[in-house]
């Protein structure tokens, strides 16, 4: 399996894997090594460990913005029934004393305002500020007034919070990639690492032991831990040389 391919989520499988591996498999065989492996076994957990926060990180900010975009439904459901009431009411102004236009500035309408929010939001806010205006061509403009500044008050934080999550989430997604990077660097410095240590032993064969993508087919997307096999104990091959007379 291609290194590269490892995502996130797989780190928290083949990391854990190989540290084990190493500390209860490798470690004592050689003691002059044992303090490298120690350390590449701690250093990948703790890069393993990163990633995991990167990850909760951005899925948390995830979770926040679904929980705007959902908290800010009705409310927009609510916003654009008001456009459509002030909408009738305007209809029962005669065209001379009152400019559609002033209110709803695109087409007249509350339909041609639209139904993003960001759009509504500034339809009420524009109304608003309108009807807060030095004008008196419009009936009952208090009454409307309340209605509108209590909506863009309302709106206004939702809109915001929702966008706030969706930026704060765009922003971590390279922060997981970046963890993710240090991660791959760590493991296969590891994996380096442990390549010198079978060579001294003469099993170098015995390298996906340790690490499992080695054992995986290429695109394959890993979901849960390997089976934890028992395994014979390394140990350096045996010298087949003759002895020399």
């Amino acid at each position: 399996m291609a290194d590269k391919n490892i995502d996130q989520d797989e780190t928290q499988i083949y990391g854990p894997y190989a540290s084990k591996k190493i500390r209860t498999r490798l470690v004592g065989l050689v003691p002059a090594f044992d303090s490298t492996l120690n350390y590449v076994a701690d250093r990948l957990d703790d890069t393993t460990n990163a990633v995991k926060a990167a990850v909760d990180a951005a899925r948390d900010k995830d979770a926040e913005r679904r929980k705007g975009t959902q908290n800010k439904r009705p409310l927009l459901k609510e916003a654009r029934r008001l456009l459509g009431q002030f909408s009738k009411h305007l209809s029962a102004h005669d065209a001379s004393i009152v400019d559609r236009k002033v209110f709803f500035v695109r087409d007249g309408t509350a339909t041609g305002v639209g139904n993003a929010a960001h759009d509504v939001l500034l339809a009420v806010t524009h109304i608003t500020t309108k009807l807060a205006g030095p004008q008196l061509t419009v009936r009952d403009a208090a009454h409307w007034y309340g209605r509108f500044d209590s909506m863009m008050k309302t709106l206004t934080p939702v809109v915001a919070h929702a966008d706030d999550a969706l930026v704060d989430r765009q922003s971590l997604t390279p922060e997981v990639e970046a963890a993710r990077q240090a991660w791959l660097n760590r493991y296969l410095a590891a994996r380096s690492i442990v390549e010198g240590v079978l060579r001294e032993l003469g099993r170098l064969d015995q390298l996906s032991l340790f690490f499992y993508d080695l054992r995986v087919p290429a695109g394959t997307k890993l979901t849960e831990p390997p089976p934890d096999e028992p395994l014979a104990p390394l140990a350096p091959e045996d010298d087949d040389q003759d002895d020399e007379p």
